[in-house]
């Protein structure tokens, strides 16, 4: 039976524990304290080796781009010479991208007559019926077959446009071919010359947070195909991405149709990049081709020096 005398003895255990615990306590402090104080020091150690580490990594990089953008215009002088092209920015492409390799042309010895800008409608539901419109009264000086894509069917047009395998001037079929697709929304253009561009430098996206769909990915092929239909040369050039599934650059690097045809550059995004862009260029206008960069399927960092 439980009774007062109970409650006693067990107050009297709780409070001898608790006194039990203080002594204890009191007789590890030192060396509990001792142990934290030597964990806090190791502790702002490592974080100071980290933070060195990460400066020295920062000085790295920060060489690696400054000896890349100070060697390019040498390793590139002259290697366009001549050679008219048309920058194809695709949707959500870089600006900075962009307006970097249009630099690098001119550098190289080469000529950007145009700057054409492909709208997100253009690989749209709607696309199809789009360009059915705009391109009624162009199918016999297209030649696509019927069954042809959508895609393909623009970059037929598109090629056409502002395209040409041999220095030739604009003719009156590629300038309402070009009005036509900009009508329909589909495409912008910049640029003021009458010249068609021999080589296509096609800007894209970095690998965007909600993957493409296979669809989408190959109808980007299909398009950078079809432009080489009328062109000397194509390079796909997309920036460095944290992964490069999902970009155009791997898609045409892994396609049966594209691999062999086109070029690439994975890493269009820094200087070296860049500076690999013309020279795969390069390269396309001499009848060959290559995939450079760092990423999956690069064949290697840059085409082999001298490109001739």
């Amino acid at each position: 039976m439980i009774n007062f005398r109970y409650h006693i003895v067990s107050l009297m255990a709780v409070f001898l524990a608790l006194s039990v615990g203080i002594v204890i306590g009191v007789t590890l402090r030192p060396s509990v304290d001792s142990g934290l104080t030597q964990q806090a020091e190791q502790d702002r150690k490592t974080v100071q080796e980290l933070r060195a580490e990460i400066d020295r990594r920062n000085a790295l990089d920060k060489y690696r781009e400054d000896y890349a953008a100070r060697v390019g215009p040498t390793i590139t002088a002259g290697v366009l010479s001549g050679a008219r092209v048309a920058m194809i920015v695709m949707p959500d492409a870089p600006s900075a991208v962009v307006n970097a390799i249009a630099k690098a042309v001119p550098i190289a010895g080469g000529e950007v007559t145009k700057t054409v800008r492909v709208d997100d409608s253009a690989f749209a539901d709607t696309a199809p019926e789009k360009l059915d419109n705009a391109l009624a009264d162009y199918g016999q000086a297209l030649g696509v077959g019927d069954n042809a894509s959508a895609a393909t069917r623009l970059g037929t047009a598109l090629g056409r446009a502002v395209l040409a395998k041999d220095p030739v001037a604009e003719d009156p079929v590629a300038k309402a071919i070009a009005k036509a697709l900009s009508g329909a929304g589909l495409i912008a253009v910049d640029g003021k010359s009458t010249e068609q561009a021999q080589l296509a430098i096609v800007v894209t996206a970095a690998a965007p947070t909600t993957a493409p769909t296979a669809d989408e990915l190959a109808a980007h092929v299909q398009f950078d195909v079809a432009l080489k239909d009328d062109a000397a040369g194509v390079v796909v050039a997309g920036p460095n991405s944290p992964d490069i599934e999902g970009t155009d650059v791997l898609a045409v690097r892994t396609d049966s149709s594209s691999v062999d045809l086109l070029s690439t550059v994975d890493v269009a995004d820094l200087a070296s990049g860049v500076t690999t862009v013309p020279l795969a260029g390069k390269e396309q206008l001499l009848g060959r081709q290559g995939h450079y960069g760092a990423l999956t399927g690069a064949d290697a960092a840059t085409p082999e020096l001298p490109v001739r």
